[in-house]
């Protein structure tokens, strides 16, 4: 099984492409000749994301307060070019891998979205990672992208395996490579490897999340965010409920890199209001 499920991520046919916004807002956000004006011309090429980042730049966790954004220009100075960028991944991907399935795919995108935001707020809380804020937040949004290919190019029997493993409690990565092959985290980052111009740290922490907290992991502080940030989801019922199972946070690793009860609560809580308040907005 293993080296079909690998032969169909090389066939394009089987491949959800990026969308085309998204490399060309790379692009624009990443050349120093841009101006704000050029990114919402760009933007507004595509009405429905236009609309939904203006929402969200009104959402008071993305930055909005006081006067009411109305225009995507303002919206975009608001948030920034940078979040305008993970915002708009967060909002185009959901859409690549839509399928009648088993697979609960609301819950799957609020857990990564969980994930994504529990890593950038790591990121910048935590000095002993010496980590940048913005690959944090794309590693954690994709960090299970590998349920969502199986789920694209084997769907009759991944969902029969959803069915069989539902509420056994051992880790879904073992229960796959068991039944496949393959597990989801190898084959999330196959798949990206081939075919999205994503970088290889976020390949990486695709490929590697399911790893333990350990000093080892400060040498790749993005993988470690998405660790610390997936262990902490799921620990605090912000998990995707595909498995029954549940890693416990090394909470005195955790509290080693400056991370203390008090600061994981706040940043739990504030996870927890972000997903409400974007969920009307990203998984309409």
């Amino acid at each position: 099984m293993r080296e079909h499920i690998l032969e169909l991520i090389q066939e394009k046919k089987n491949i959800p492409p990026l969308p085309d916004i998204l490399h060309r807002l790379e692009a624009k956000i990443g050349s120093p000749k841009s101006q704000v004006s050029d990114i919402a011309i760009l933007i507004e090429t595509e009405p429905i994301l236009s609309g939904r980042l203006i929402q969200l730049s009104n959402s008071v966790f993305f930055g909005g307060s006081g006067s009411k954004v109305e225009r995507l220009p303002d919206a975009i100075i608001r948030l920034g070019l940078k979040m305008i960028l993970d915002l708009a991944y967060t909002l185009e991907l959901p859409q690549l891998f839509l399928r009648e399935s088993d697979l609960n795919q609301k819950k799957f995108w609020q857990h990564s979205l969980a994930v994504a935001i529990l890593a950038r707020l790591l990121a910048e809380h935590l000095e002993e990672l010496h980590c940048e804020p913005d690959p944090c937040y794309l590693s954690g949004l994709m960090h299970d992208i590998g349920i969502m290919v199986f789920n694209f190019i084997v769907p009759q029997e991944y969902n029969a395996f959803l069915k069989e493993v539902r509420g056994i409690d051992k880790p879904l990565q073992v229960l796959e490579q068991k039944r496949f092959g393959i597990a989801h985290p190898e084959l999330g980052a196959e798949f990206i490897k081939k075919w999205w111009p994503i970088p290889a740290e976020v390949t990486l922490s695709v490929e590697k999340h399911f790893l333990e907290m350990s000093e080892k992991g400060k040498k790749y502080p993005v993988l470690l965010s998405v660790i610390m940030a997936n262990d902490i989801a799921n620990h605090f019922g912000m998990g995707h409920g595909i498995s029954a199972h549940k890693e416990t946070p090394d909470r005195s690793f955790m509290q080693g890199c400056g991370l203390t009860p008090d600061l994981l609560e706040d940043l739990v809580g504030k996870t927890r209001d972000s997903l409400h308040m974007a969920q009307e907005v990203l998984y309409k």
